[in-house]
């Protein structure tokens, strides 16, 4: 029997997490007194106004490089909170993904399918939009992301390829070239860890905070292309001089740990019916960490299972310009896993059936063989303090090559216990990265 050539393709991003566990405001709850409540400045709010509006704070802009359309922004959240019910399930506690970093890694890989192949992609990446329209509206929503001086969100793509076993398809080259900027790179080989160099721009582009993508002997004689996206979102946060004081957390165990937490006044209160939370600013305002604490009783299993792209984006479009005391822990979390069996269960096979996949638009392999998906590795990180946030994620696409309200005090939200949390984009409310911590 032939041996299998291989073809990988991966997608590493370093992004700001945004998206925070709800929970119910609790009693009466402040720092200590020798650790005040920091105060927002009112000629540091967002708007520059001398009182809260009660006016929604997340507004959908037009950015500079084109229009995204109502279709992309509800199809990337329901991918989003599609991807992550299913991620929670299968990995449990302090679960993190990033939906861009997944979302772009497959937009790569379907530009090169065809057929059924394709349209699976396509219908689980964003409502059914083809190929052609996803990367128009992925590549107006990246570059409409803008850095400020204290928080920067940085891309960078490149695709690498053995020669001996690929020759590209021109026209997909210049593809991700145009949508991608993907930096053409040929795999060496001769060296002892041919992964190392692929590993060492991942951990260049992710600022270290993903030292490798690769595993030892991930490329061999076979190893056809790699294709790899680095995203690096490092941010303070808007209102700095916050203290930390010490604090239980109750997991979801029910067992208690002291953590530093910190503490803020903000302008963006979210009221639900099962959640209260937060919209925390990072520096600029172009990006924000969003909270959402489940009411009191309510497992975060069950409130992670009941929320879709629907739910989450009514949540984030309900947020008001409104006073709310913020009481939030510092936490480092780590997700590594497998895709596959999560994209199976979300309508995508073909791509994984050495008899089925039709990737024959990335190029020609070794021998004729069929290229497709063995695995889909996924990789995050998280580092959440007073003084602002580090996040980086990383996904793998390996592809072997087969033969066939009123004035009132302010409400308080205290995340004291398990939570959902987000790193989102002000203009659309898109979660970069979703994840729950539970202690």
């Amino acid at each position: 029997m032939k041996k299998l050539a291989s073809l990988l393709l991966a997608l590493v991003f370093l992004a700001l997490p945004l998206l925070s566990a709800c929970q119910s405001a609790s009693p009466a709850e402040t720092a200590p007194a020798t650790d005040p409540v920091t105060a927002a400045p009112e000629t540091n709010r967002p708007d520059d106004e001398s009182k809260a509006t009660g006016q929604p704070i997340v507004n959908p802009v037009q950015p500079k490089t084109g229009t995204l359309s109502e279709e992309f922004v509800r199809g990337e959240a329901a991918f989003a909170l599609d991807l992550y019910r299913k991620f929670y399930q299968k990995n449990g506690k302090n679960a993190l993904v990033s939906p861009l970093s997944v979302s772009v890694a497959l937009a790569m890989a379907a530009n090169g399918a065809k057929g059924e192949t394709k349209t699976q992609l396509e219908k689980l990446l964003c409502a059914g939009m083809d190929a052609d329209a996803l990367n128009t509206q992925l590549y107006a929503y990246i570059t409409s992301l803008a850095n400020s001086e204290r928080a920067t969100l940085k891309a960078a793509d490149s695709a690498w390829y053995a020669e001996d076993v690929l020759t590209p398809d021109e026209a997909y080259l210049n593809l991700l070239d145009a949508y991608y900027a993907a930096e053409v790179r040929k795999i060496d080989r001769s060296l002892a860890k041919p992964e190392q160099p692929v590993n060492d721009w991942v951990k260049e582009k992710t600022d270290e905070m993903i030292p490798s993508i690769l595993p030892d002997g991930a490329i061999d004689e076979y190893t056809a292309m790699i294709l790899v996206n680095a995203l690096s979102f490092i941010a303070e946060w808007q209102h700095k001089g916050m203290t930390t004081w010490d604090k239980p957390f109750t997991g979801s165990d029910g067992k208690e740990k002291t953590l530093p937490f910190f503490s803020s006044e903000e302008y963006g209160y979210i009221k639900g019916e099962r959640e209260v939370g937060f919209v925390k600013r990072y520096s600029g305002g172009t990006y924000a960490f969003l909270a959402l604490l489940p009411n009191e009783g309510t497992k975060i299993a069950d409130y992670i299972a009941s929320l879709d792209g629907e739910k989450y984006l009514t949540l984030v479009n309900s947020a008001e310009e409104r006073k709310v005391i913020t009481v939030m822990p510092e936490f480092t979390t780590d997700s590594s896993a497998s895709l596959v069996d999560l994209l199976k269960s979300l309508g995508v096979t073909d791509v994984f059936d050495r008899d089925k996949a039709d990737l024959t638009g990335i190029g020609t392999t070794k021998e004729g063989y069929r290229l497709y998906v063995s695995d889909v590795l996924h990789k995050t990180h998280i580092e959440v303090t007073k003084d602002g946030t580090k996040a980086a994620a990383a996904t793998a696409v390996i592809m072997p090559a087969a033969s066939a309200m009123p004035v009132e005090e302010p409400p308080r939200v205290v995340l004291d216990r398990p939570f959902c949390y987000a790193i989102i984009d002000t203009a659309t409310g898109l979660p970069i990265f979703f994840g729950c911590y539970e202690g």
